[in-house]
């Protein structure tokens, strides 16, 4: 399929606002650290549901290079009915401001305003930290703090999660992360606490 001229005109003015990169972007390294407790259900083969307590913790090392690329290491604790294993995951990711694709999963939108994403396996800790996989929307809801709301799931079976992200001051941030639902009459709940820095 041969393209026209507007249409080749259009996508090269467009480019810049779909990759978000600028000649003044820089690079930065970010760790952040969390810790949360929380309960999930577990249903067994004769149909009843148990309630399984758990407490977790996680850390993430990113290196954010010049736009539009990402890439780091989550190491997090994961409950299971039982006891916790250690997961760690890359977090490898084409990362611009309006649009991001990796491992981790997918954003679309302006991540300094409005934005809707995909993701699974990159909040710490992995289960209280918004939750092994997620879906739902982003927001800047005044200077340099964040609002994100939607669904979580696993090790829970679905509920609503959100959380909030504030700076304590320019470069050092704390997050808070709560979701809550129930399965079975078992009410599935998780809270967490962390904070994150960024190193230029």
């Amino acid at each position: 399929m041969k393209l026209s001229t507007a249409q080749k005109l259009s996508f090269l003015v467009l480019t810049p606002y779909i990759v978000g990169w600028s000649p003044a972007d820089s690079s930065f390294d970010e760790y952040s650290v969390g810790v949360g407790t929380g309960q999930y259900a577990a249903p067994d083969c004769a149909g009843n549901t148990h309630r399984n307590s758990f407490n977790d913790a996680g850390v993430k090392m990113t290196h954010k290079f010049e736009a539009p690329f990402r890439a780091g290491l989550i190491v997090s604790s994961f409950p299971h009915p039982g006891g916790s294993n250690i997961i760690s995951y890359p977090d490898l990711a084409f990362d611009s401001r309006y649009f991001s694709l990796g491992t981790t999963g997918l954003r679309v939108g302006d991540a300094n305003d409005i934005y809707g994403e995909v993701s699974m396996l990159d909040q710490v800790p992995l289960s209280s930290g918004k939750g092994f996989a997620r879906v739902g929307v982003g927001m800047k809801t005044s200077e340099n703090t964040h609002l994100w709301l939607g669904f979580n799931e696993f090790p829970y079976y679905g509920g609503l999660a959100g959380q909030v992200d504030f700076p304590l001051s320019t470069d050092h941030f704390l997050f808070l992360n709560g979701r809550y639902g129930s399965t079975g009459g078992v009410p599935e709940y998780g809270f967490s606490v962390g904070t994150r820095i960024r190193i230029y």
